[in-house]
Parts: C-alpha cells; sequence; structure tokens
C-alpha cells in the first residue's frame, strides 16, 4: 500500500512528481484543496494566496495523460464561500 497524504500547503512540484512517476499499478492519488470555480476566475480572497490555489483544469491537465481520473469535482468550503477541488 502506498499512501500520499498531502495537507495543507500546495506543492506543485511535489504534485508534478506525483503525476509524472511511475507509480505502482494500482496507486490511488486524491486531493482536496482551493481552487478556482472556472478557468480564467479570479480570487477574491486574502487566505490562502491566489498562487497557492489551483486553477480549475491544473489537476485534470497534470494526472489526465497517464492516470485515470475518478472524481473532480467542486464543493464550497463551509464558511467562505470558497471552492475546493475534490480529486481522485
Amino acid at each position: 500500500l502506498l499512501c500520499l497524504y498531502a495537507v495543507r500547503f500546495l506543492d506543485r512540484q511535489l504534485l508534478h512528481y506525483i503525476a509524472t512517476t511511475h507509480l505502482r499499478s494500482g496507486t490511488l492519488f486524491a486531493m482536496s484543496h482551493f481552487c478556482k470555480p472556472y478557468p480564467g476566475a479570479s480570487w477574491n480572497f486574502s487566505h490562502p494566496k491566489e498562487s497557492r490555489v489551483l486553477e480549475r483544469n491544473e489537476l485534470a491537465t497534470l494526472f489526465g495523460k497517464d492516470w485515470e481520473i475518478l472524481h473532480d469535482d467542486l464543493i464550497p468550503d463551509g464558511d467562505h464561500g470558497r471552492q475546493l477541488i475534490q480529486f481522485m
């Protein structure tokens, strides 16, 4: 079993490494993080900073070539109206 667990901070280099490294067949990657609601959307919140927010199709583009995408939805964060991506 391979477990990848990320908390709180976006690390695009780590995401690129995971997406492009040939991990064992059957590996599952899941992530929930702040995400813009649509391509080109602005980010009108002070936290997190816009540079630490995913673009709407960023994960699908990064993982779509070599991984099967099982889930790619947005949900509200529940307190400030920010969007969270639920990606697997």
